[in-house]
């Protein structure tokens, strides 16, 4: 009897962990360089999973929903199935309506083309980790879309934004996100738009972070519970 009451108890809590992550609070660690310079490698990202609506454990909608993804949101979703169906963190660019392109690099959504000021910061460029050539990025602050300004990396000189000549017009009750690694990012000017209650969540903060110096893993200390404005 001692045995089946432990077991019970031990199903109980798994039960309400599942629960918890699932529909509530939820945790993501950043695989790739994708949302450079905002999320870097290593990072541990808290998602809210009461955002915009509630979700039941193993659905792919939610269930009730009390509001929608706004532009620049960094939401997390599951990425098409064709290409794995992996857990995807990317920001909001387009809802609803609107008209996205980009202007000799820089965002346009609907015409107006989104403010980006050259960041000066040095360190943060050496610092970046997860591109081969730091030097031949730069890091610019946006604005001008979202409530927010954010920082985002391109390139110096060509790369995929500079060169796209493709818009994207954003359908009732879809999406569309990319990365912030602008020239780096595997998202939505390729797999199209993603249904709004498939979202999981929104990024709260960054809980801790871990990085290499040489061979050695570390902690980046100045990363620990970093908000991530959005």
């Amino acid at each position: 009897m001692k045995f089946f009451k432990e077991v019970k108890e031990i199903l109980i809590i798994l039960a309400i962990i599942i629960f918890f992550r699932s529909s509530l609070l939820n945790w993501y660690l950043i695989p790739s360089s994708s949302m450079l310079p905002t999320l870097k490698i290593g990072d541990h990202v808290l998602v809210n999973k009461l955002s915009y609506g509630f979700m039941f454990p193993f659905m792919e909608k939610r269930l009730v929903n009390w509001s929608n993804p706004q532009r620049g949101d960094i939401v997390v979703f599951q990425g098409p199935l064709r290409e794995g169906g992996q857990t995807v963190m990317k920001r909001v660019v387009g809802i609803a309506g609107d008209t996205v392109s980009f202007t000799k690099g820089v965002l346009t959504i609907n015409n107006i083309v989104s403010q980006e000021s050259l960041e000066l910061n040095r360190n943060v460029l050496e610092d970046i980790g997860g591109i081969e050539e730091p030097s031949e990025y730069n890091i610019f602050m946006e604005s001008g879309f979202s409530k927010y300004p954010h920082q985002i990396l391109r390139k110096k000189s060509g790369g995929l934004t500079v060169d796209e000549k493709k818009s994207w017009t954003v359908p009732e009750g879809k999406i569309l996100c990319i990365g912030d690694n602008r020239d780096n990012s595997y998202d939505g000017r390729f797999w199209g738009y993603i249904d709004e209650t498939s979202v999981y969540g929104r990024a709260l903060f960054i809980t801790y972070s871990t990085g290499e110096k040489g061979t050695w893993p570390h902690f980046r200390n100045e990363r620990w519970f970093m908000k991530l404005t959005n």
